[in-house]
């Protein structure tokens, strides 16, 4: 059923639509932590070796029997402006206000230490190690010396949460560089956990200060937990609303359903009415479906038509036959036989009738089949120019014939003009053309065979001075067993014989099958003039 597919279908989008969300924020986000700790990791590392590199060196190389340098000489203002200087530029606001209190608790600390054991110099390492352990992170950190060719010496410094584990070989950093540099390491697998690390370095020190990724992972595990509670809620909604909306759009297209049911054969003339909604889609279908009724109103109206107009035709002469072969049983049933003259004069008539049928039914066939596109066509590249001087000498025979003038108008330059047609269909037409010229033309008048050249259209057809074709007549003399008045009430046996309604719609589509049309132009008492328009070869 539709409806179930639509409310799938718009369900499976929401959830992969979902899924494809939290795909991607998941990636944005572990990018944004990511970075975010690399940036924190880099600040730390700069920090820790500004903070080392601006100790005085004996600290590093004098024994602990000597004095420690007195850090009371320095005022508070004078720490806070050192602690300030001291800072990343890149630290603002709240970030910033740590950093300088960090900085000032490491002074004290060092200045209480100095107190209290005035024999042992004060370890700058203590005040960085507290710094680092009463951060916001417990961060590691190892600090290294830098030698003149840029490799580094053993530790001088390990913060205590390293163990026995070393930053450097976790991301195999034996050497660099001498200028003040800071970089990302990015992350390495230890003991099933991400480590993030980050590294500055000068001319004297080395600086490692890493971090696991756990805090990421959990603020990425909450978020995934978020769209596990979410998904679920979502295909709900998602189910819900796509039963409400495939109901809603479905709704029209039912009660268009439902008209198209109702319509048959003895109502073809109701249409679908337009939607009150103004959807392209839905004007589009209904717009079809009544061009399509439509066209079938028109065929069920042309078979019906045709049906009578057959039944019609074919019942004179079957009629005909009919009182023939009982005048003929009467005569032999009274007499026991036929004078030879009287049997002669009954079957010429029988032919008459049958040979008006044979006419009927194969004037229905070619229809038939040009109705189907199956007209057996021959098409040759022909000199229409040659073609229709041929047809005129025997329509010059025909008018003479019948006390008609024929003149052929045929334009300078058609000499050449060649299409491609079949010579026998086209024969057709322009006897058919021809002969009702001929026939409603009255003595005295004119028939005149032309041809023209438009361009890359081929205009050529049939003229004369008959009766003329009335405007509503115009528009129906090429339907089937269509026939004016005139050609009704035309005088004469053996036009009446001929004229079977069927010429001109015969001619209509064998122009037609061969890509042309046909025209006509009419006025009551001046004549007829019947065009047709080939593309030229």
């Amino acid at each position: 059923m539709l409806r179930i597919r639509l409310v799938i279908w718009y369900s499976s989008l929401v959830v992969l639509t979902v899924f494809a969300v939290g795909a991607a924020q998941y990636l944005l986000l572990y990018r944004s932590l990511a970075e975010d700790l690399d940036n924190d990791l880099l600040d730390d590392a700069k920090t820790a070796l500004h903070l080392v590199s601006n100790r005085p060196s004996k600290h590093f190389t004098e024994s602990p029997s000597h004095t420690h340098t007195n850090y009371s000489s320095k005022t508070l203002k004078q720490l806070v402006d050192d602690a300030i200087r001291d800072a990343p530029d890149s630290l603002s606001g709240q970030d910033l206000t740590d950093r300088v209190l960090s900085s000032l608790m490491d002074e004290m600390l060092g200045e209480l230490s100095s107190s209290k054991d005035s024999a042992a110099p004060p370890d700058p390492f203590d005040a960085l190690v507290h710094r680092t352990l009463t951060s916001r992170r417990n961060d590691l950190i190892e600090i290294y010396p830098v030698k003149d060719s840029g490799r580094l010496g053993a530790p001088i410094f390990r913060t205590q949460n390293l163990g026995t584990d070393t930053i450097k070989n976790f991301f195999t950093v034996t050497r660099v560089s001498r200028a003040d540099s800071a970089r990302a390491l990015g992350e390495v697998e230890l003991k099933k956990e991400a480590l993030r690390a980050a590294i500055a370095s000068n001319n004297q020190y080395a600086v490692f200060a890493a971090y696991s990724e756990t805090d990421i992972w959990d603020v990425i595990s909450r978020s995934q937990k978020t769209y596990l509670y979410i998904l679920p809620i979502a295909l709900i909604i998602a189910s819900l609303g796509g039963i409400v909306l495939a109901r809603k759009a479905l709704h029209p297209i039912e009660e268009i359903a439902g008209t198209a049911m109702d319509i048959g054969a003895k109502n073809l003339s109701r249409r679908i009415e337009m939607p009150a909604r103004g959807d392209r889609e839905l004007t589009t279908l209904v717009s079809t479906l009544n061009s399509m009724i439509g066209r079938l109103e028109g065929s069920f109206n042309q078979i019906a038509q045709f049906s009578s107009d057959a039944s019609h035709e074919l019942k004179t002469p079957l009629a005909i036959l009919k009182g023939e072969i009982e005048q003929a049983q009467r005569r032999v049933g009274s007499v026991r036989q036929l004078e030879s003259s009287e049997a002669q004069e009954i079957l010429t008539s029988m032919m008459e009738e049958v040979e008006r049928m044979q006419r009927i039914v194969e004037g229905l066939l070619l229809l038939a089949k040009a109705d189907d596109h199956k007209l057996p066509m021959a098409k040759e590249n022909i000199s229409i120019h040659q073609f229709l001087n041929s047809i005129a000498e025997d329509a010059e025979i025909l008018a003479s014939d019948r006390g008609l003038t024929f003149e052929k108008k045929f334009d300078e330059h058609t000499e050449n003009i060649h299409i491609n047609a079949d010579p026998t269909f086209l024969y057709q037409v322009m006897m058919n053309l021809l002969d009702n010229a001929f026939k409603y033309t009255p003595g005295g008048g004119t028939v005149r065979l032309f041809l023209q050249q438009k361009d890359s259209k081929v205009l050529f057809g049939v003229e004369d001075t008959g009766p003329g074709i009335s405007p509503a007549d115009q528009k129906k003399i090429f339907r089937r067993f269509y026939r004016t008045e005139e050609a009704r009430a035309h005088q004469g046996a053996e036009h009446t014989a001929r004229s079977l309604g069927l010429g001109l719609a015969i001619t209509k589509s064998i122009v037609e099958a061969h890509g042309g049309i046909i025209t006509v132009e009419s006025e009551l008492g001046r004549g007829s003039k019947f065009t047709i328009n080939l593309s030229a070869a």
